[in-house]
């Protein structure tokens, strides 16, 4: 009554609202922020958004982001049951783009005590080896979901391991993408005894973390990477994995075992920090392993226990670093009267910064 409106207008006013309010809610939110939320979730839970409203009912097809996670022990009951769901999963999402994909294993979750207790059974005992088939294995289908995220144009591609996993790898498929930029792997044992990025052109990033095994492979080649991580990985103790990427502006091999990866020719390298592991007692008498490869950097770490010979052994066939300026060093570089350092030093014309690192001590000259 103080509003001036007639009851007449104050009912249609007070449906329009009513009407509008069903309309609001979750459904009001834009496109992309719902696209945003899904991208936060695992597959699983994105899934599950479809109950929400009727307007989320297919959007979890169409996120970017692609989390595919068997951290939760207790949400999968079997390894069959996760291959399951992936299976289906990628089958209803179709072919919508990729920005990311990332697939994460730990283990599916363990059988019920009363499960253990008839174990001592016979007859339980043939059930499990008439049971006992491909389908067990939880990653038997990981290079299938890997295509499958290239057909839809994945740019960033993740695959992390908890525990080591074997994953095979079909030495006459090399991954093809014309869109591929970075990748990540973590505790997986890879079975390529050629891992070939040449047909991945805008590849830029590859990262190999956390026990990555390359005990079979013997090269590993790229023409477009500008940035390899390798973090405590392991390397074959009976030859020598060879790293092929002119392109590398960045290199960081730390607290690998096994044999020493051999550089091959690096122009564009800017920066790289080589720590082998401690124990890491490989050495060669034969060639110039890691710093020819080396020589372009502009700022180099070296660093190694005192037990590590790789670096002297090296220093035998040292090469000009033209355009080093910048040098860490630890001890391994003192012994033999300074040698090593001396050595260094003569092949370095331009450099500006030398940093000496004893113990948890830095003294900069």
């Amino acid at each position: 009554m103080f509003d001036g409106m007639s009851p007449r207008r104050k009912s249609l006013k007070s449906n329009k609202i009513a009407e509008a309010s069903k309309e609001g809610g979750i459904d009001a939110l834009p496109d992309e922020l719902f696209q945003h939320i899904l991208s936060l979730l695992s597959a699983d839970e994105a899934v599950k958004t479809y109950v929400l409203s009727r307007g989320w009912r297919h959007l979890w097809k169409s996120t970017a982001i692609l989390r595919i996670a068997v951290a939760d022990a207790k949400r999968w009951k079997s390894p069959e049951e996760f291959n399951r769901f992936v299976n289906h999963l990628v089958l209803f999402r179709g072919s919508s783009l990729l920005r990311v994909f990332d697939l994460e294993f730990s283990s599916c979750r363990e059988k019920d005590e009363t499960d253990d207790d008839s174990d001592g059974d016979e007859s339980d005992d043939d059930s499990d080896d008439d049971e006992t088939d491909d389908d067990s294995n939880p990653f038997q289908c990981v290079m299938m979901w890997v295509m499958y995220a290239l057909i839809c144009q994945v740019q960033v591609l993740k695959i992390h391991s908890f525990n080591e996993t074997y994953i095979e790898i079909d030495g006459g498929m090399p991954l093809v993408s014309q869109h591929l930029t970075n990748i990540e792997l973590s505790g997986i044992v890879l079975n390529e005894r050629f891992l070939n990025f040449s047909s991945c052109p805008a590849l830029k990033e590859l990262y190999f973390t956390k026990t990555c095994c390359f005990d079979f492979v013997k090269k590993i080649l790229s023409q477009s990477v500008q940035c390899l991580h390798i973090f405590y990985c392991q390397f074959s103790e009976d030859h020598r994995t060879h790293i092929y990427a002119p392109s590398l502006t960045a290199l960081f091999p730390e607290g690998f075992v096994g044999r020493t990866p051999f550089l091959e020719r690096m122009p564009s390298l800017v920066e790289a920090s080589v720590r082998p592991y401690e124990d890491c007692d490989d050495w060669c008498d034969s060639e110039c392993v890691l710093l020819g490869g080396l020589s372009k950097a502009k700022s180099l770490k070296l660093i190694a226990g005192p037990k590590i010979f790789i670096f002297r052994s090296d220093l035998r066939w040292c090469p000009l670093f033209s355009k080093l300026k910048s040098l860490l060093l630890n001890e391994w570089c003192l012994a033999s009267n300074f040698w090593a350092l001396a050595c260094i030093l003569e092949h370095s014309p331009v450099l500006r910064k030398l940093t000496h690192e004893i113990s948890k001590v830095k003294f900069i000259s």
